[in-house]
């Protein structure tokens, strides 16, 4: 799980999970929440190529049209990803730190928790499939954490399904995320991520990093960050 505000702000908070990644990573399914809840709410990209200033990157059709054809409310549509930012601002980082992927980016809106136990399995059925064990491969959720609170109860908050994140604890997550209503804006990317994770054998979790905007220039009311790795 990684952060996606503007990069004065989360960037290097999302640098200490980029940071770790190995060069033998190929493949990213990339997902990323629809802020505006604009066209289908599982949508992958029809485009096969998406481009950031450091270049092109391909999207891996093959393993996109594997992940649509096992669940039945994933459709491919553009207006989805349109004025959507939350998957594109990742891009950069891989480019940096992998030496050649290819990706599968998947917006994300409006699902129930068996939805997002479906698309976790799938995930990482499609994964298997085509790069055998999966190792290659990496399930990349992308979310920030409160928003707009002060300082004081993003941290009390945010710990809170922090504690749900790092336990690999989906259905917990959703649940207090609601209860509490705390504003995560990613939370389904991070339940459907966590669901693809324990899917593909991972046991353990770590809190790579934490902070809010306010640790970047002082204000009253903040969005909180956090990076997390979910491990074989």
């Amino acid at each position: 799980m990684v952060p996606h505000a503007g990069y004065v702000y989360s960037g290097p908070c999302a640098a200490h999970l980029f940071a770790i990644l190995h060069s033998n990573i190929h493949r990213v399914v990339l997902l990323g929440v629809n802020h505006r809840g604009k066209g289908h709410r599982a949508a992958l990209s029809p485009a096969e190529v998406w481009e950031t200033p450091l270049g092109r990157v391909q999207v891996d059709v093959k393993l996109r049209d594997s992940i649509e054809s096992r669940v039945d409310f994933v459709k491919t549509d553009e207006h989805s990803h349109r004025q959507e930012h939350s998957i594109e601002v990742q891009l950069p980082f891989l480019q940096q730190v992998l030496e050649r992927f290819t990706f599968v980016p998947l917006s994300l809106s409006f699902l129930s928790l068996e939805e997002c136990a479906e698309l976790g399995a799938a995930v990482a059925d499609a994964c298997r499939e085509e790069s055998g064990s999966g190792t290659d491969t990496i399930v990349l959720a992308s979310s920030d954490l409160s928003h707009y609170l002060s300082p004081e109860k993003t941290d009390e908050l945010d710990k809170i399904a922090l504690e749900k994140v790092l336990a690999m604890d989906a259905e917990g997550l959703l649940r207090v995320v609601e209860e509490k209503e705390i504003t995560m804006c990613g939370v389904l990317p991070t339940a459907v991520m966590l669901y693809a994770a324990s899917a593909l054998g991972a046991k353990n979790s770590r809190l790579l990093k934490q902070c809010h905007s306010g640790d970047v220039t002082p204000m009253t009311k903040v969005v909180g960050y956090a990076s997390v790795a979910i491990e074989h």
